[in-house]
């Protein structure tokens, strides 16, 4: 890849062998809510200009703008996705971008909320204690975002969208999920935590954060977690 003005996280499509023996093996997770209405009416507005030759320029210029930016904020969730740089986006352009930009620009739409530490040690160890396997996965890492932009979007953005947001792509949950899953947690018996003491503090995270999100009941939740 070219030589990019900050680190980033390498595409997908990108990776080689040696860039993944090089990617750090710290868990990664970290949650928000998102104003997924004002968000897609802010990305379906610029969509509907993409046809356009300013049209798509102001697009990818708003996209580099927020991948460039200088926030704090901005910057703890845009460099957790696995994008194209800003760089790559200005040298040409490929409809892959589009999905690029879809997830970039949601950043001025968040608010970030407590995450979970270990999920991955989490998302094992709910069935132990009454949680089916897909249960557990959902309520951690989430639902996939190509599920997000079928619900959310416009017919033109879902048509040239969901299609590449396709399985890896988490994740969001919405407020029901969120509502069933406090509800799921509230009714667990403590008796099951005997032999599985170290899942206490992780259930409690999740708690936590799902509690959170009911502070914002007309957002979803966002969830990049490994």
């Amino acid at each position: 890849m070219e030589a990019m003005d900050r680190v980033h996280v390498v595409h997908e499509s990108r990776k080689t062998t040696t860039d993944e023996d090089r990617l750090p093996t710290a868990t990664i997770s970290r949650a928000w809510v998102l104003d997924t209405v004002a968000f897609h009416q802010e990305f379906d507005d610029l969509y509907d200009g993409i046809d356009t030759s300013e049209g798509l320029a102001r697009m990818r210029w708003l996209a580099t703008q927020t991948w460039r930016s200088t926030d704090e904020t901005t910057h703890h969730y845009v460099d957790l996705l696995r994008t194209y740089s800003a760089d790559d986006w200005e040298v040409a352009y490929d409809e892959v971008h589009l999905v690029d930009w879809y997830r970039v620009l949601m950043a001025s739409h968040l608010r970030e909320l407590p995450a979970v530490s270990t999920p991955k040690a989490l998302k094992d160890r709910l069935p132990l204690v009454g949680w089916t396997p897909t249960e557990a996965r959902r309520f951690v890492y989430g639902r996939e975002l190509q599920s997000l932009v079928e619900t959310f979007g416009s017919v033109p953005v879902i048509a040239q969208i969901a299609p590449l947001l396709t399985t890896g792509s988490r994740g969001w949950l919405s407020q029901d999920d969120v509502a069933a899953a406090l509800a799921r947690l509230r009714g667990l018996d403590p008796r099951r935590f005997r032999d599985v003491q170290e899942l206490v503090p992780m259930v409690e995270e999740l708690y936590g954060l799902l509690d959170a999100a009911t502070a914002h009941p007309d957002d979803v939740v966002l969830l990049i977690a490994d």
